[in-house]
């Protein structure tokens, strides 16, 4: 079983004469010259072990620090400590304790210049069973994965081997990870601490570095992953929009840590509304209206702006400082671009009318769709002009959903998103009627696809 940690860690027993010292499996041999061996040891991962002339045995503490670890570490050659956990041995693996309270500064040039403690064979709690883990290992990183910024999502360490995924962590487990990547104190974690209950990773809460917990390695094969939900970390942030016709539509909202709440439309400027839609996988922005046109939001209105550069791939990137002070009748809204195609035809200019949202293509409802909606989507395209309106269906159903929203254009709008636009009431749309559209030309090069990429969003014409 491959063991979470990487690094240079064991146990310690010795003679008087000869010395050496091993790290899973793998043994060196120090002349009794000095207190440095003649030639560097040659190491591997795996729990640290030292040997007399008969036997190998381990180092048992109550407490083991960093500094104890810094000297194990130096001594190897494997780099300075980046961890000081304890280890619980596997099923079958047998305690041979010879070695007691180890007590070191940290400066120490060999770990036989630090207080050695006790020589004798007491009988050790297995979590008293060290380990050093050294900057040389395998270990690589930690962070927080599938969720919607680095301070939120499912725990993993990346070793050189591969990636493990954290589970069974406790609000003690989670609060160390989120000092670790620097995103705050823990404010959610994966699971509830229950009486009684066994761990594979316990934590005290107070340790710098989750290197430093505990491992249970019985326990590893006994992860549910289906019970975890994702840590979550003050740091975390990320936005949605709410109150629109689609999700990528509608009142900006942000949350911080585990609180959602809204933004005053004087602190959301066109670079910070490119990345919120940019973020939502929505395309460009190309409206952002004020004074709570997506209805009034609830909870906080954020005091802290965000001062994006609009190259930023999450919110959560963005520099921040102070923002105005507004209530929630002043709320920020955010139209964004969604993407449109036309597929299924003879080329790029006819087909089926399809949107993209949020990562995923699904056709447009054929009914309100004219003439109107389709000239706006030729000159969007930079297909020339609408020639025709097919029936409902004509270049195929598509198979997935149908988009409900009907939009209601002039034929003068840059883009359909400036024209108003509905949702048809509760009826789906009926099976096989998706829009289409007949353009007049090939796509050419055009100078600019989007709204300009300095100052805010312009308002439609015509819009309010």
């Amino acid at each position: 079983m491959r063991r979470l940690w990487g690094g240079c860690r064991g146990s310690v027993e010795t003679f008087r004469c000869q010395r050496e010292g091993r790290v899973e499996g793998h043994a060196f041999l120090w002349p009794c010259v000095g207190s440095l061996p003649l030639s560097p040891p040659w190491v591997q991962d795996g729990p640290w072990r030292w040997r007399g002339v008969a036997q190998w045995g381990h180092v048992c503490n109550q407490e083991w620090t960093l500094a104890e670890a810094s000297v194990v570490c130096r001594q190897l050659g494997c780099g300075p400590a980046v961890g000081a956990p304890k280890y619980v041995p596997l099923l079958g693996e047998t305690l041979r304790p010879r070695l007691h309270n180890v007590s070191c500064r940290g400066d120490e040039p060999s770990f036989w210049d630090c207080s050695l403690g006790a020589w004798t064979q007491t009988a050790c709690p297995h979590e008293w069973v060290v380990v050093a883990l050294c900057a040389n290992g395998t270990f690589r990183e930690i962070r927080l994965v599938k969720g919607r910024s680095p301070c939120a999502g499912l725990p993993e360490i990346r070793n050189v081997n591969g990636v493990d995924r954290l589970c069974g962590l406790h609000e003690e487990e989670a609060t160390v990870f989120c000092g670790e990547l620097g995103c705050g104190r823990a404010l959610q974690a994966p699971r509830r601490a229950a009486a009684g209950s066994s761990r594979y990773m316990t934590c005290q809460g107070t340790e710098p570095t989750i290197r430093n917990c505990r491992l249970n390695n019985n326990l590893r094969g006994g992860c549910d992953f289906q019970q975890d939900a994702e840590v979550v970390c003050s740091g975390h942030v990320e936005a949605r929009l709410e109150g629109g016709e689609h999700p990528c539509a509608g009142r900006l909202e942000v949350r911080r840590g585990l609180t959602w709440g809204t933004v005053c439309d004087a602190d959301l400027d066109q670079a910070t509304a490119h990345v919120v839609c940019r973020e939502l996988r929505c395309g460009s922005a190309v409206w952002a209206p004020s004074g709570a046109h997506f209805g009034l939001g609830s909870g906080p209105v954020w005091t802290e702006a965000f001062r994006c550069a609009g190259n930023e791939s999450l919110l959560f990137h963005c520099p921040r400082g102070p923002g105005h002070r507004c209530g929630h009748r002043r709320d920020a809204g955010l139209r964004c671009s969604g993407e449109f195609r036309l597929v299924n035809g003879s080329g790029g200019c006819e087909g089926r009318v399809e949107l993209q949202v949020q990562g995923a293509w699904a056709p447009v409802c054929a009914a309100h769709w004219d003439l109107a909606d389709a000239t706006v989507l030729c000159h969007q395209l930079n297909c020339g002009s609408a020639e025709a309106t097919p029936p409902g269906g004509h270049f195929g159903a598509g198979d997935v959903g149908i988009w409900p929203d009907a939009f209601h254009c002039t034929g003068t709008e840059p883009y359909l998103w400036h024209c108003p636009v509905s949702t048809l009431g509760n009826r789906a749309c009926a099976p096989g009627s998706t829009a289409a559209a007949v353009c007049s030309g090939c796509p050419r090069p055009r100078p600019r696809a989007h709204p300009p990429s300095q100052g805010a969003p312009a308002p439609a014409p015509g819009r309010p």
